[in-house]
Formats: structure tokens, C-alpha cells, sequence
């Protein structure tokens, strides 16, 4: 696999949902929430509750999560993101590669230090809090997250126009927060990123019922600022033309229906005839953990497909 230029790529939350914990701290009044993973009957909250589900979390001091479908679970985030520290079931059984932005010492850590929780730890419990909210922006969030992208993307200098192609169109949080990072980001260099088609619950224009989306679009809806659209002879225009610096499938993955792999990938015979390895980006973003540790379907997919793309990967075994 010497060909194979793989990352991990973790989920990421939008800056804005990241508290300061000044504005929360004095609303704590919940030791342990009791929304429980796996539970349903605890997920008490509607699609029209998003705030109050937020603010759950803020009154409570500590919350349980778990693997869910795989390692990474928005669960995570949107817990630490709302200053709250997450119980962890089994995390020393987590990869090194996946849920690397995590801090996963530091949550051990205070596992061991706060738990069975005192009245008198509260000192060192904000102390912890404040350490996590800290790395929660600087390595959890979609700027940061896109930082590293465009890190590991470097040797394309001044990437402003970017075309991102949905596989399967169902919700992917690996690609919406992606992208929901992306966009911003593109737009504040006055660049053009264009997703095909459109993520239409992603903008702030969207009108449709929420009840319908993953998780009722909870942190991640409604998100982006309309700027411009493309129809798609446009954007297969541009392809023909070179325009595009670098172009980004996603989900991808042998388990991703025929759009998710190559050469049924959207506008794929296109895409390959103008653009190289170096500008093609391939998210793997579902759960099953791409391990290449032995042969499997997973390490084998991403070793072809490796040969004409740079590969980010959600669950990563290596």
C-alpha cells in the first residue's frame, strides 16, 4: 500500500456551538444526564428542540456516551462542545487513528479523578471543563478541522475552488460538517465551493421539515449562507476546463450503495479525465472502520482507490 496516502478524519462541530464556560457554568444544576445512548426512550427531545436539548447539556455536569455505529458519534462533541465532560465507555479499546482529535488521555484522566463526583471536586471539574473547551476549539471545531485539511492538502497552493460530489445523498457528518467548515472557509477568501447536488438542509434558506433529517438536523441544519448555484452543466464545464483546484467525493466506501465507489462514483469519467491524484479527495465517512491491519473489503477498497486520490478516513485501524 505505499501508494496509499490515507488521514484520519474525525467529525467536527461548528465553532459557534462551542460555549464559553463564564456563560454556563453558574446553570449546572444535573450531576449525571439521563439521556442514556442506546435508550430511546431518554431521547426526549423533538425536532424543534434544539436549544433546549443544547441547554441540557450545559445544565448538566456530566454525560454518558459510547460507540455508536463506530467509534466517532456527533454525541461526543455536541457534549464537550456545551461544557459538559462525557463518561466514556471503553475508550482505551478506541484506535489510535480514529477519534485522534478527542482528548482522550485528559477524559480518562478526569474519570479517574471526578468519578463517583463530590460536591467538593466542583474546583477541580472546572478546571477540567476549561482545559476541554480550550481543545474542543482549537482541535474539534469545522475551522480547525479544515486547518488540517488544508495542511494535509498543501502541496496545492492557495486552494480557492473547490467542488465537492454527493455519493449517497442521505445525511453524512463526516461530509456535512466537512463541508459546513469548507464553505466558510471559501467564502472568506472569496472563493467558490459548490457542492453537487446541493446539501440544501445545510443553508439557512432551508424551509423543509426537520423531522426527516438525521438526528432532526440537529447542529448542522441551516448552518451556511446562500451565496450562488451551479446548474450542473456548469459545474461539468468547470471540471473540463480545470477550474476546480480540488474535487471531493463523499461518503465513499464499499458499503456506500454503487455511487460510493469507482467507476460509479458521479461524473466520475470527467473528473478523471482532467484531474490528477494530487487533486482528488476521497471521505470515507461511515461506520465501518477501515482496517489495514489484514486483508478485508475495507483495506482493499481503499487501496484502489488510493491509486487516484488522497483518502480521509472517519474510522482508521492501521
Amino acid at each position: 500500500m505505499n501508494h496509499l496516502i490515507v488521514y484520519p478524519f474525525p467529525y467536527c462541530i461548528p465553532d459557534e456551538n462551542i460555549v464559553q464556560y463564564n456563560d454556563i457554568k453558574d446553570k449546572k444544576h444535573i450531576i449525571i444526564s439521563d439521556i442514556i445512548p442506546g435508550e430511546k426512550l431518554t431521547y426526549r427531545f423533538g425536532c424543534d428542540d434544539e436549544k433546549e436539548y443544547n441547554e441540557h447539556y450545559q445544565e448538566s455536569l456530566f454525560a454518558f456516551t459510547s460507540k455508536k455505529g463506530g467509534w466517532d458519534c456527533l454525541r461526543h462533541y455536541e457534549i464537550l462542545a456545551n461544557g459538559c465532560l462525557p463518561i466514556f465507555k471503553d475508550l482505551g479499546q478506541c484506535p489510535k487513528d480514529t477519534l485522534f482529535t478527542l482528548p482522550k488521555k485528559m477524559i480518562e484522566e478526569y474519570s479517574n479523578v471526578l468519578l463517583p463526583y463530590k460536591k467538593e471536586y466542583r474546583p477541580i471539574y472546572d478546571e477540567y471543563i476549561c482545559k476541554l473547551l480550550n481543545h474542543v476549539r482549537n482541535n474539534c471545531s469545522t475551522s480547525s478541522s479544515i486547518q488540517y485539511f488544508l495542511e494535509k492538502m498543501n502541496h496545492i497552493k492557495n486552494i480557492k475552488n473547490v467542488l465537492l460530489i454527493r455519493c449517497d445523498e442521505g445525511v453524512n457528518y463526516t461530509r456535512e460538517f466537512f463541508w459546513i467548515g469548507m464553505k466558510r472557509y471559501i467564502q472568506s477568501i472569496v472563493g467558490i465551493a459548490v457542492e453537487y447536488p446541493k446539501i440544501d438542509y445545510l443553508y439557512k434558506s432551508y424551509s423543509g421539515n426537520k423531522k426527516v433529517l438525521h438526528g432532526f438536523g440537529f447542529n448542522y441544519a441551516c448552518k451556511l449562507e446562500d451565496d450562488y448555484n451551479l446548474d450542473k452543466e456548469d459545474i461539468i464545464d468547470k471540471i473540463n476546463n480545470g477550474f476546480w483546484d480540488i474535487i471531493i467525493y463523499g461518503k465513499v466506501g464499499p458499503d456506500e450503495l454503487w455511487e460510493g465507489s469507482i467507476p460509479n462514483l458521479p461524473l466520475w469519467n470527467q473528473v478523471i479525465q482532467k484531474y490528477t491524484k494530487e487533486q482528488i479527495v476521497f471521505l470515507y465517512g461511515g461506520d465501518e472502520c477501515i482496517d489495514l491491519t489484514y486483508n478485508n473489503r475495507y483495506s482493499h477498497h481503499i487501496s484502489y482507490h488510493g491509486h487516484f486520490g488522497h483518502c480521509f478516513v472517519r474510522e482508521l485501524k492501521r
